[in-house]
């Protein structure tokens, strides 16, 4: 659909007249007469505050985009960037071999030209695979800030599964009464063994079954002392 044709449809939709349509953008009443019958084009300025008017974005205005999402085209951009070399067929079975989820070709395709705005939990799967944050989708980016978005999420998952790890501790400690094994459990490097007892612990043992656990470890963490 031609600008021209967009511009009045919406603003039909929106019951307006072309003079309140003027009057937002600071132009004449006979200048958006001209949008409307094809006679001119808006320059940038006056295309893009159309499309914030409208709530769609400047794509759609200009009939290059079928959804009207202001955030198709970049969310679009950035599956496109994702997927790099491959063909839409291989970052479907890519995304379903390493989530278990299926998001079909077709649907990625239309993602990916802005043509379709992905759902909410859609754009989670995206992120989840391409290791990035959910804001990453909404941004213009590059290769070089993928590759930078990559290692912030890395951080911060990292951050998450040492604060779980640190909370599922704290449990455990609750239990024990030695303060020297208490320091030797809050280090880094005692996580593995933390992990283990909790394990133990989901399994549906009762807690006394710990005892032993812990015991051996005490005794090992004296040994080394």
């Amino acid at each position: 659909m031609a600008f021209s044709t967009m511009i009045k449809q919406l603003r039909e939709e929106k019951g307006l007249s072309q003079k309140d349509i003027a009057e937002y953008l600071g132009i004449t009443r006979q200048a958006i007469a001209s949008y409307e019958l094809a006679k001119r084009e808006p320059d940038y300025e006056i295309l893009h505050k159309l499309a914030d008017y409208f709530g769609v974005s400047a794509d759609y205005l200009l009939g290059r985009s079928n959804c009207r999402d202001v955030n198709a085209v970049t969310v679009g951009k950035n599956i496109d960037l994702i997927k790099g070399g491959r063909t839409y067929q291989e970052l479907s079975q890519d995304i379903s071999d390493k989530l278990g989820t299926l998001i079909f070709p077709e649907m990625l395709e239309l993602y990916a030209k802005g043509e379709r705005m992905p759902f909410i939990g859609t754009i989670k799967i995206l992120a989840k695979y391409a290791q990035v944050r959910d804001s990453f989708f909404y941004t213009y980016n590059t290769v070089e800030s993928y590759e930078e978005e990559k290692k912030l999420y890395s951080i911060e998952v990292g951050q998450e599964k040492l604060a779980e790890t640190n909370e599922q501790a704290g449990s455990i400690l609750d239990y024990i009464k030695d303060k020297e094994l208490i320091m030797w459990l809050t280090k880094e490097t005692s996580l593995p063994y933390i992990k283990l007892a909790k394990e133990i612990e989901e399994s549906g043992l009762a807690v006394d079954a710990l005892k032993p656990l812990l015991d051996s470890i005490s005794s090992t963490h004296k040994n080394i002392k």
